[in-house]
């Protein structure tokens, strides 16, 4: 085997490593919360010695910063596909399909818990908050051009500042998440809200 082939070899059998870590990490995470998430219990999990775990990851904190942006970068390939599935010439059509979007988001139960413990403690780790702070705002500004792209391709000015109904729309989003599984706001509602918000007007119908 070529010196190429066994450095090739190492580094899929440490990205491997990772993933396996990570994906425990979250399941862990979603099961007993991130305070109950140890090394020890981790490493467990994921088939792994701690030195494994020491040899791609300084500290907890690092790893959780990983799933942080993976968890984010999830997020901002969601709204990639919503801006692409939104039709051109329907503002109708565009709210619903929005409205669809932000009323799925429960049913995405593994989602929602992970998202709720990442909160939760970057609320109470100034630290891991001022991290989750910065990758969020990458979210928010990716959010904030759908919802200028769509105010422009419908020629329609926005109620509010940009800034400000990007930030209205994300609560609503995280409400959803809080009452993950319940079923108490039907997609209509949000069809209403979107274009009181965004456009000062009732929805069609």
């Amino acid at each position: 085997m070529s010196g190429e082939t066994t450095t090739k070899s190492r580094r899929q059998s440490q990205a491997e490593t990772r993933a396996k870590l990570i994906e425990s990490a979250e399941r862990l995470m979603i099961a007993h919360s991130i305070p109950a998430l140890s090394v020890r219990q981790l490493c467990a999990d994921a088939g792994f010695t701690q030195g494994a775990f020491y040899s791609n990851f300084e500290s907890k904190e690092l790893l959780l910063l990983e799933v942080m942006e993976g968890h984010l970068a999830e997020q901002r390939d969601r709204l990639e596909d919503l801006a692409a599935s939104i039709p051109e010439a329907d503002i109708d059509q565009a709210m619903q399909t929005l409205a669809a979007w932000l009323a799925g988001i429960p049913d995405r139960q593994a989602w929602a818990a992970l998202a709720l413990e990442l909160q939760l403690y970057a609320f109470r780790n100034p630290e891991f908050r001022a991290q989750y702070k910065a990758a969020e705002a990458r979210v928010t500004a990716q959010f904030r051009v759908l919802i200028e792209g769509l105010a422009a391709q419908f020629g329609q000015p926005l109620r509010l500042p940009a800034d400000v109904i990007t930030e209205t729309l994300l609560i609503l989003w995280h409400t959803a998440v809080l009452r993950s599984g319940d079923g108490t706001q039907p997609e209509e509602s949000y069809v209403k809200v979107f274009r009181q918000i965004m456009f000062g007007e009732p929805s069609a119908g």
